[in-house]
C-alpha cells in the first residue's frame, strides 16, 4: 500500500508557521514548501472555480516526482451531477484544466462531495453514473453525507453499487452525534485500486456551527490519532494506494493532525 497523505490546502494563513520553512516563502512557492512535508494534496479550491491548465502546470513544476493531487469537483457537480455532466462545457473545461496533471501522472482522483440533501428518499446513486463514465479512466471518489445510505440493508446495496461502478468510497472520521444524519465510520474499499479517508474532526457542536471552519474546529488528541492510524492500516491492507486527508481545517489543526499521523505511521513521506 502506498500512502498518499496531505491536506486540502497548501496556502491557508494558519498553516504557514508549520509548513513554510524557511520563513518568508513567497506565496507563489508555498506549494513547493508544502511538498517538503507531504506527498499529496486534495485541492479544495476547485470547488469554487474550475482549474486552469496554466495553474496546474505550475503545480507540477513545484512538486517532486511521485507527488499527487486529488481534485475536488466544482460545486455545480455536487448540486446536480447529472445536469452538470450533460451540459456542454463543464467536463471539457475540467479535463482541459487538469491536463498537465494527467500528462505528468500526478492526478490521483476526482472528488465529489454530495450535500446532506442528497439522500435515498429523493435521489438515487444512478445520478452519479454519467459523471463517472465521462471522467474515466480517472477515478471518481464520492463522499456521501446522509447516513441513510448505509443504514440497515441500504449499506450492502450502496457498497455494491460503488463496487459495480468502480467508484471510490470515501470513508470519514466525524463526530458521533446521536440521532443525527452524519455519516458513521464505514471503512470500505470499493475501487479496484484506491481507498480514501477524510478526517473532518470530532467537534461535538458540529451541527450547531455557522461555518465550515467552526464545524471542523477540532484538534485531534494523540489517542484519537492512534485510533485513526489503526483505521489507516486496515484500509491500506485492502488498497494499492490510500488517500488520507486531514480536513479539520480550523486554525492549524489539520497540518498538526497530518504531521502527527505521518509520524505514527512510520515516516515523513512515502
Amino acid at each position: 500500500m502506498k500512502l498518499h497523505l496531505g491536506l486540502g490546502s497548501w496556502a491557508d494563513p494558519e498553516y504557514r508557521a508549520l509548513l513554510t520553512s524557511p520563513p518568508g516563502v513567497k506565496a507563489s512557492e508555498r506549494l513547493k514548501a508544502y511538498a517538503a512535508w507531504f506527498n499529496h494534496v486534495e485541492v479544495n479550491a476547485t470547488f469554487y472555480a474550475l482549474p486552469k491548465a496554466s495553474a496546474t502546470a505550475e503545480w507540477v513544476k513545484q512538486t517532486p516526482d511521485g507527488f499527487t493531487f486529488d481534485v475536488k469537483l466544482h460545486r455545480v457537480f455536487s448540486q446536480n451531477p447529472q445536469r452538470a455532466s450533460a451540459e456542454s462545457g463543464w467536463i471539457e473545461k475540467l479535463l482541459a484544466g487538469v491536463q498537465p496533471l494527467i500528462e505528468a501522472g500526478r492526478l490521483g482522483a476526482f472528488l465529489i462531495v454530495m450535500p446532506p440533501t442528497f439522500g435515498p428518499v429523493k435521489h438515487t446513486l444512478d445520478e452519479l453514473v454519467p459523471l463517472a463514465e465521462k471522467l474515466r479512466p480517472h477515478a471518481l471518489a464520492v463522499e456521501l453525507r446522509d447516513r441513510a445510505w448505509v443504514e440497515g440493508a441500504a449499506r450492502a446495496d450502496t457498497l455494491a453499487f460503488f463496487r459495480q461502478h468502480e467508484l471510490v468510497w470515501v470513508a470519514v472520521d466525524m463526530p458521533d452525534i446521536a440521532a443525527s444524519a452524519l455519516m458513521p465510520a464505514v471503512d470500505e474499499v470499493t475501487h479496484p485500486r484506491i481507498g480514501y479517508l477524510r478526517l473532518h474532526g470530532r467537534n461535538p457542536k458540529y451541527l450547531e456551527a455557522d461555518s465550515a471552519a467552526e464545524r471542523h474546529a477540532h484538534a485531534y488528541t494523540e489517542a484519537e490519532l492512534r485510533q485513526i492510524a489503526k483505521r489507516v492500516r486496515a484500509l491500506g491492507a485492502r488498497a494499492d494506494e490510500l488517500h488520507v486527508i486531514a480536513n479539520n481545517h480550523a486554525h492549524d489543526y489539520a497540518p498538526k493532525a497530518a504531521l502527527a499521523l505521518q509520524t505514527l505511521l512510520g515516516g515523513k513521506r512515502a
